[in-house]
């Protein structure tokens, strides 16, 4: 075995999806004999067509979504301050990682993200898992939860062996659902259970899988399930300026000259503090009427 093969061995073993599929494109580019060539191109197809390279075991497909993130559109992206900082924080955690595992210190780097709906957390999300270069996993927390009792709690824990042997960052979206306070005048025997069956899972994960939590009921969570998640942030919807920068840099990606007509257009239709998600919805529904406007005038001209 020659050294390009162990490290394409050990990128596979280590979870790093990116350097493991770079390693193969190197040892398939160095194929050279005619016998070889048909499964070399082959191959290179596969890559090409899969870049992603993630796959989930079938039992784990109706509780699991896995998105490559590696063409996140970070151009297009707005970072705040406060959430650059979060951010750097994790790939801080992240470096050091191994070296705390050797010490046999456990640090999981988790998020808890919280805030209102369509305030950009999940987006957030995927952007630490952009400069984390691992995948980005969505938990499906209608399929996890089950209306049989422990079911739900075998499927949280399939969820979490899956994350054992795939290092990734797990997304639990809308984490209250499964992780509401205890010892409300209604609850269930079985919620309680659950609740202690995630933190339990959590507990047992090793340093190299990212957890992040969003929700938009930070208020009915667990009190210990929060401290689980050392590194919390409120995502907050964008003010005037915020708002003009994303909008800047979405029509400056779909290459739509700005000068002149952005600001009285934002101001006109934006408040002072809007939604992320508002904000993406309005610019994309102006170049879907520029588009159509296109379309028709060159039908017209034609």
């Amino acid at each position: 075995m020659n050294d390009k093969q162990r490290l394409l061995i050990q990128y596979i073993c280590d979870g790093d999806i990116k350097k493991a599929q770079q390693q193969a494109r190197i040892i398939l580019n160095e194929l050279t004999t005619a016998k070889d060539e048909a499964f070399r191109i082959n191959m290179l197809h596969k890559l090409d067509a899969k870049p992603n390279m993630i796959e989930l075991p079938y039992n784990l497909r109706e509780f699991l979504v896995a998105e490559d993130v590696s063409n996140f559109p970070e151009s297009r992206f707005v970072l705040r301050p406060e959430e650059a900082k979060i951010v750097e924080k994790v790939m801080s955690i992240v470096k050091a990682s191994e070296r705390l595992s050797e010490l046999g210190i456990s640090y999981l780097p988790a998020v808890m993200l919280y805030g209102g709906s369509g305030g950009g957390k999940t987006i957030l999300a995927r952007y630490i898992a952009y400069k984390a270069n691992r995948p980005f996993v969505y938990v499906r927390f209608s399929s996890v939860v089950s209306s049989y009792l422990g079911n739900t709690q075998s499927n949280i824990a399939k969820v979490f062996e899956y994350a054992r042997t795939a290092p990734c960052v797990l997304c639990f979206d809308e984490i209250d659902a499964v992780g509401m306070a205890r010892g409300q005048k209604n609850d269930v025997g079985e919620m309680n259970r659950i609740v202690i069956a995630l933190m339990q899972e959590m507990d047992s994960l090793p340093n190299n899988v990212i957890i992040i939590g969003t929700t938009n009921r930070y208020d009915r969570l667990d009190s210990a399930l929060i401290r689980r998640f050392p590194i919390r942030h409120e995502v907050r919807p964008m003010s005037r300026s915020d708002i003009n920068n994303l909008a800047e840099r979405f029509f400056k990606y779909a290459g739509i000259v700005t000068d002149g007509w952005l600001k009285d257009w934002c101001d006109t239709n934006f408040l002072d503090i809007e939604l992320a998600s508002t904000v993406i919805e309005k610019c994309t529904q102006l170049m879907v009427d520029r588009i159509i406007q296109e379309i028709d005038t060159k039908k017209y001209n034609s």
